[in-house]
């Protein structure tokens, strides 16, 4: 698939997993959300041209992901809508945002590759934007005051960004790239080849 067409999948990916997991916990269905932001991952994934270092990179940014959000939560910066039967300590859906997150890394995001200064930039504004957002919409909320938790989120997210970027440079340095639909129709017909000769 062309660079153009493949971010803006990519893209599209992300931006309707998160909105799966915003939405599905501020209705009150965060377990489903999660769920359908995993088959919006598990399709990304299924479409990279390069799955094992795709893989390393999204499972390492979401430990990173938890390690900060985890310190949000314990600390009283924010407080996260969960169902009351998730035993753990945050949410599926936070989980799988950040898994989300770390797939624009290599194909929408692409363009911030070694530019440490302007991805801390990035997450300095982006990051309490979207948490934010997320907060606006009834998924999670300020533990603390407002400005507060702003300014909290703007420095984890002024030290991650560059951090996730560094990941990238170490995990899948290569650009991000799906396979093209002709690749995709032989994938499965050598697959049918093969059932076809097994006994």
């Amino acid at each position: 698939m062309n660079p153009l067409p493949a971010k803006l999948l990519n893209f599209s990916l992300y931006q309707l997993g998160w909105f799966c997991c915003v939405l599905g916990a501020a209705r009150g269905y965060p377990l489903a959300g999660g769920l359908a932001a995993l088959v919006l991952l598990a399709a990304h994934l299924w479409l990279s041209s390069e799955r094992w270092p795709e893989v390393k990179l999204v499972l390492a940014a979401t430990l990173l992901g938890i390690l900060i959000d985890s310190v949000q939560l314990a600390t009283g910066v924010l407080v996260f809508r969960t169902s009351e039967h998730w035993p753990l300590w945050l949410p599926l859906w936070i989980f799988l945002v950040w898994a989300q997150f770390a797939s624009l890394l290599r194909f929408a995001l692409q363009w911030l590759d070694r530019r440490y200064l302007l991805a801390a930039l990035l997450g300095l504004l982006g990051g309490p934007l979207a948490y934010w957002s997320g907060v606006k919409m009834g998924a999670a909320s300020f533990g603390a005051e407002t400005l507060t938790s702003i300014l909290a989120i703007a420095f984890a997210w002024l030290l991650a960004m560059p951090l996730l970027l560094w990941l990238r440079s170490r995990l899948a340095p290569t650009p991000g790239a799906y396979r093209s639909a002709s690749s995709l129709l032989k994938g499965e017909e050598l697959a049918g080849r093969r059932g076809e000769v097994e006994p």
